[in-house]
């Protein structure tokens, strides 16, 4: 595939339930700069990627989920997530490791946000 990892990480072909938050979160945690096309993974980063991708997921489900807006469980609970991101909605923020600001871009119509400092090309 010649998209973007993190198109491709959203699409739901390859991975099944990596919202925009969540991807932006484990491209973060597996330090993978989200515009990195993803047949120029090597193994090694597609590893640390599966790694991240079911680390934020299980932290998200622990947590409750992301409460944006509106959004809330069957039940009624708010959840949690989005008050751990590191660097999703944090756009000028320090990054919460390296403290270099948080960079917004959009990537079709959604918006990504990473470290340039701690997420490599």
């Amino acid at each position: 595939r010649r998209s973007s990892i993190k198109q491709v990480l959203m699409a739901g072909d390859v991975v099944v339930g990596v919202g925009n938050i969540y991807a932006s979160e484990a491209l973060f945690e597996a330090g993978i700069r989200p515009t990195v096309k993803s047949n120029r993974l090597s193994a090694a980063r597609s590893l640390r990627l599966h790694a991240a991708v079911v680390s934020v997921l299980g932290r998200a489900v622990e947590l409750g989920g992301s409460t944006l807006r509106d959004f809330s469980s069957a039940d009624g609970r708010n959840g949690y997530f989005q008050m751990e991101a590191s660097v999703y909605g944090r756009d000028g923020q320090p990054c919460r490791v390296c403290g270099t600001a948080i960079r917004l871009l959009r990537q079709g119509q959604r918006s990504t946000y990473f470290c340039p400092r701690c997420q490599k090309p």
